[in-house]
């Protein structure tokens, strides 16, 4: 497999260092801090959308001299471009740097119930093209990845040579469990997948490193990255559709847990005499407010039942009140589990139904725990509809970002 043109530009950059390496048993190496400091810049470039050079050697503590020379090596890997000089300084006017749209691409894929999306995305989070298939998700799990292969074949093809040999890598955001950095799908109830090799397969179909995890995590990622999020290093997200998932980012890092299935709030028990769960158990979080859970109870369609709610049907209003209820308390749980300054609420349910979360800030504060009352905000997400791709791609730009993170 042939490597990313990132991790190539990476090696390009510290060539000519190669021949005063230090011996092996230093830790700080000058390829490996010059290969730090680039994705730092590069990292910080893309988080301030604008910013000078002299404003990242102040956020570094660097020189101006070595950033300016990585600042150059990022121009000339066509990552970073300058787009024009700030206004109203006393004395010489700073250039303005941002990540160039056309230096590298992401390939995202969303694999939902019954379709699949491909995207090709810019390093500023813009769907350049998107492809959308129909697909039946209850085949064979390899029939599947077969077709996303070809989706993607495609799609290069249509991008030109001169696109397709900038894409970095792939991102894949799916429902489910999913093992990491495997990437493996170890259960998908959705689309009775158990133990598939969604990662490995794709990267055998096709000359790209893969990158797949369960789609809260793009969600956040994405929303973190380039969306309503962007200010928040200490955070969550609580996700509400058909089902009910959550992540949680600290210090600008997604916590993963054991099995890298950290968040699934939606199966945490509130009522041990409750409703049955999909899962089989009583009382799960998600039998209260997820959109498949009212739909069984009421015997109504989700629509019909706010519709209901809006006219003050009583039944309705009952039913979206005790929802209200328990994600004001499942957001309290989460704020005393982990002390985010700002939560997002996320899903076909927020986004389509507003009336499910007016008042639940209120609500949340009156079951917290006190000292952490107030002590955050409830965040409506910002991309909209192409956030399944554009979380895909996060998760990309995100490991790239980080990459010498794990080698320092």
């Amino acid at each position: 497999m042939n490597e990313s043109p990132l991790i190539i530009k990476v090696n390009l950059i510290s060539s000519g260092e190669r021949g005063n390496i230090l011996s092996s048993n230093i830790k700080y190496d000058q390829i490996n801090v010059r290969k730090y400091h680039y994705f730092l810049l590069l990292g910080l470039i893309q988080k301030h959308k604008r910013i000078s050079r002299s404003k990242l050697a102040e956020l570094t503590k660097m020189s101006n001299t070595s950033v300016g020379k990585i600042v150059k090596n990022l121009i000339e890997d066509e990552l970073v471009i300058e787009v024009g000089q700030t206004e109203g300084e006393v004395g010489r006017r700073a250039t303005i740097l941002e990540i160039n749209p056309k230096g590298s691409y992401i390939i995202g894929v969303e694999i939902e119930l019954n379709t699949i999306n491909v995207a090709l995305v810019s390093l500023n989070g813009e769907v350049i093209v998107k492809k959308h298939t129909e697909c039946d998700m209850k085949q064979h799990p390899e029939d599947v990845l077969d077709l996303i292969s070809e989706e993607i074949i495609t799609l290069t093809k249509q991008s030109g040579s001169k696109v397709a040999n900038k894409i970095i890598a792939i991102g894949v955001s799916m429902p489910g469990l999913v093992s990491w950095p495997e990437g493996k799908a170890l259960m998908v109830p959705q689309f009775h997948w158990d133990n598939v090799e969604v990662k490995a397969y794709l990267e055998r179909k096709l000359d790209y490193v893969v990158y797949v995890d369960n789609d809260v995590r793009t969600v956040l990622l994405a929303e973190n990255l380039f969306g309503s999020m962007t200010d928040f290093k200490d955070c969550a997200c609580l996700y509400i559709g058909s089902g009910v998932g959550g992540a949680v980012m600290v210090n600008g890092e997604i916590l993963r847990g054991y099995r890298n299935t950290l968040g699934e709030i939606g199966h945490i028990t509130l009522d041990p005499n409750g409703m049955l769960c999909d899962c089989g158990r009583l009382g799960c979080l998600q039998t209260f407010i997820c959109s498949s859970e009212i739909e069984k109870q009421t015997q109504r369609s989700i629509h019909e039942v706010f519709n209901a709610f809006e006219q003050g049907e009583d039944w309705a209003v009952r039913m979206i009140n005790r929802a209200r209820k328990y994600l004001s308390l499942a957001i309290s749980n989460i704020v005393c589990m982990y002390n985010p300054k700002a939560v997002l609420l996320a899903g076909p349910m927020v986004q389509e139904f507003t009336a499910l979360v007016e008042g639940v800030e209120a609500l949340s504060n009156e079951h917290i725990w006190s000292p952490l009352k107030n002590s955050f905000q409830l965040i409506q997400p910002k991309i909209g509809e192409n956030t399944g791709v554009i979380g895909a791609s996060a998760l990309v730009l995100n490991e790239f970002l980080r990459h010498t993170n794990n080698e320092i």
